[in-house]
């Protein structure tokens, strides 16, 4: 995810487990406001200050209602982790994704609408709109089952199918996204479910006019530098009238 190839600094990485606690649940929430939040479904983890160390959203809340009590300890170093009391299902999923790119610092799966709807299509994400740009390497696709993915093998073939990118579709599913620390892997989440939306409107009112590859790469560090996803931050928080993260970053 780096401009260079190799690893990206972890920009927001939590000091304290206490703080990673706070910015899975901060996460959570803003995710929820934008139209990813189903049910008690979905979850968030963030890399803890100790590498081999996440910390996820546990079940049995909605994505809007989660505070950091409701957030949980996985090692990354225990082959049970994903079976962890008060574990998601789908832990398993976020588990092989971190032990495979150590340059993630976030991941979020979640059933947004137009996820799940370009997922169940063999339709591709074009680059019609400046939303598409974040993802000029592509989006992955799991397209294995389009059940739960409760194994670590099942964890394995997603991350593969993510393979360096930002973002998968999981086909009939929904999505999972990272990031170098949890304020990427939020506008992941975001940019990603309004760069289908955009598609889909666009197809409707006529022939598709993507961009260039050449011009993809031009607007990408415009578009998309680290001081933005500051900006991005703060104002999530503000609206979320939460302060506790944002004067951390």
């Amino acid at each position: 995810m780096s401009e260079a190839g190799g690893v990206a600094p972890n920009l927001g990485a939590p000091a304290s487990a206490a703080e990673a606690r706070e910015q899975v649940a901060t996460a959570c929430r803003i995710v929820a406001r934008y139209g990813h939040e189903d049910l008690t479904l979905g979850h968030v983890s963030v890399r803890g200050p100790e590498p081999n160390t996440i910390h996820i959203k546990g079940k049995g809340k909605a994505l809007g209602e989660v505070r950091p009590d409701d957030v949980i300890e996985v090692s990354l170093d225990d082959p049970d982790g994903h079976l962890a009391l008060g574990a998601h299902l789908e832990t398993a999923m976020h588990l092989e994704a971190y032990r495979a790119r150590p340059d993630i610092g976030a991941a979020i799966h979640t059933h947004p609408v137009y996820g799940i709807a370009l997922g169940a299509t063999d339709s591709e994400l074009e680059f019609v709109s400046h939303d598409a740009v974040l993802f000029r390497d592509g989006v992955g696709r799991y397209s294995a089952t389009g059940s739960l993915v409760t194994t670590l093998a099942e964890g394995r073939l997603v991350a593969e199918a993510l393979g360096p990118r930002r973002a998968a579709l999981l086909r009939n599913h929904g999505i999972l996204v990272v990031g170098e620390d949890v304020r990427w892997a939020v506008l992941a989440a975001l940019t990603l479910e309004r760069a289908i939306q955009l598609q889909l409107v666009a197809r409707g009112l006529g022939e598709l006019v993507p961009m260039d590859p050449a011009a993809v790469d031009a607007l990408y560090p415009i578009k998309y530098p680290a001081n933005f996803v500051d900006e991005y931050w703060a104002a999530w928080c503000r609206a979320e009238g939460d302060t506790s993260t944002e004067g951390r970053r």
